[in-house]
């Protein structure tokens, strides 16, 4: 389109002013080339500017202010370049066209006035048409991601929901339970307090993408303390957490899916079960999460089998993008290390 554009613009002229202006096609060319070459050179110029820039980021009032800077550059290029070749050409500043129009009518000074009109015109319309064109896509890309984002909510929540009250986990929990019951009152209560706060985080974890790690600590403690009473002694948590780090805001759920994962996968297959180590430290300007668990020694574990992190990487991407990662290391045959970075 930039080509064809400004193709299109050096026929018209240089054929224009060949034909008004009585002058052989080449030397129209000659000028009207290299006018049209300069506006080929300095809006894609100004295009990689804007883009590295991140213009379309901007307020308003501020990407105006820079297209109107940008738009008198190239118009002042374009003058200067249209100067030169005119004069080189014609011995004129004024173009062929321009001066079998005006020459006998304006005086010199309207005239150079208006050359550079001539020259704003196309630069204002490449301009216009192409941040235009480019906000929009921008917008539209825009939306695009928040529906990724809210689709991606939506997929994590849906699968917590299946993870969570899957008929598996209902019957070791309230199985648990029923169990405490006659020796210890006191306790099945409280596990029924655990599992219905439990419930109730995972139902109300689509409302928000983001939560204090203080908040996802205390339903990580219920989830642990219900999986405890299926896996008894089998069950060892080791907590390594830095006091500062408790008001770091995180993902929603994001804690509790690498918890689940490590049980999951890792400890309830073991029948000698394991520790599961959970560590939360300030790294500079990053928040780093890690959880270790003891796994099965199969040779044949795939790396994605049963560890549920796609997800999670996917909600880190769409909300921070570069900014976060996540790790899962199976370099140890008998652990298993998640590790996560993002933005304090």
């Amino acid at each position: 389109m930039q080509l064809a554009a400004w193709g299109w613009h050096f026929w018209w002229q240089a054929k224009g002013e060949a034909l008004f202006a009585s002058v052989p096609l080449s030397k129209a060319a000659t000028v009207w080339g290299g006018i049209c070459l300069t506006g080929v050179i300095t809006t894609d110029l100004l295009r990689r500017l804007s883009k590295r820039q991140a213009w379309l980021e901007l307020p308003t009032w501020a990407l105006l202010a820079r297209l109107g800077v940008g738009v008198l550059a190239l118009t002042l290029i374009a003058y200067a370049v249209s100067i030169c070749l005119s004069m080189a050409v014609y011995g004129s500043p004024i173009t062929g066209i321009a001066q079998a129009l005006y020459s006998r009518k304006l005086p010199l000074h309207t005239q150079l006035f208006n050359e550079f009109l001539n020259r704003l015109a196309p630069c204002l319309t490449w301009v216009a048409a192409y941040f235009s064109i480019a906000l929009i896509r921008h917008r539209y890309q825009l939306e695009l991601h928040r529906a990724r984002l809210a689709e991606s909510l939506q997929a994590a929540e849906l699968r917590l929901l299946k993870s969570q009250l899957n008929p598996h986990f209902l019957f070791n929990a309230l199985n648990g339970v029923r169990a405490l019951i006659a020796d210890e009152p006191m306790r099945a209560q409280e596990a029924v307090t655990q599992l219905a706060r439990t419930l109730r985080y995972t139902l109300d974890s689509g409302r928000d993408e983001l939560v204090t790690l203080a908040r996802e600590l205390e339903m990580v403690d219920d989830y642990l303390a219900l999986e405890s009473l299926r896996l008894a002694e089998r069950l060892q948590i080791v907590r390594e957490l830095d006091p500062q780090v408790t008001a770091v805001r995180i993902p929603v759920m994001l804690l509790q899916t690498l918890v689940e994962n490590a049980i999951k996968h890792g400890i309830a297959p073991l029948r000698e079960g394991g520790t599961l180590r959970i560590a939360a430290h300030l790294i500079g300007p990053e928040l780093e999460i890690e959880v270790q668990n003891p796994r099965p020694a199969r040779a044949d574990l795939d790396p994605s089998e049963g560890v549920g992190l796609t997800n999670a990487a996917r909600r880190l991407e769409l909300l921070y993008g570069a900014r976060a990662r996540i790790r899962l290391d199976l370099s140890n045959t008998h652990h298993a290390n998640a590790t996560v970075r993002l933005p304090a």
